[in-house]
């Protein structure tokens, strides 16, 4: 394995996450700044609202709710591209590697994308899997597998 390669990878994958989850923790404050702002310009008391809060928070109402699902979604896509990176790293930056879709619910553009085949670097700067550049953001379950592994049809059970 090439221990350079992985940690630089890894580095930027930390990186990635860190913007990501900033953004998204900054978006959860604003939502909670704009429920506090208007139900008390409703006239709703400080002590009511806060009980509130506290309610979605301990019962997985929508804002908190929702910063969760956020957080996993992010936390999971970076663990995949963590082994990505793993993959990436025992088998080189120069391999080619083929975009591989064989998870249900396949988005369109991960279905375009399958069987296409390009180095680790090219791969990098157009969107890895998971990296925002497909529609199913986060949440994609595509892989970069090197060229020469068996190539697989796509599976989508999502239609």
């Amino acid at each position: 394995m090439d221990n350079d390669l992985f940690n630089n990878l890894i580095a930027k994958e930390l990186t990635v996450m860190e913007i990501h989850l900033e953004a998204k923790a900054g978006r959860t404050a604003i939502t909670i700044d704009e429920y506090y702002r208007s139900r008390v310009a409703q006239g709703v008391s400080p002590n009511t609202i806060e009980k509130e809060l506290i309610d979605d928070l301990e019962n997985g109402g929508k804002m908190f709710n929702e910063f969760r699902n956020v957080v996993k979604a992010t936390a999971h896509g970076n663990m995949m591209r963590i082994s990505d990176a793993a993959i990436a790293g025992e088998n080189g930056v120069e391999v080619q590697y083929r975009w591989v879709a064989v998870f249900v619910n396949t988005c369109p553009d991960c279905m375009e994308l399958h069987g296409e085949v390009k180095s680790w670097d090219e791969w990098e700067s157009e969107g890895l899997p998971r990296s925002g550049n497909t529609v199913c953001g986060d949440n994609c379950q595509c892989m970069l597998l090197p060229e020469d592994t068996t190539e697989l049809a796509p599976i989508n059970r999502g239609e």
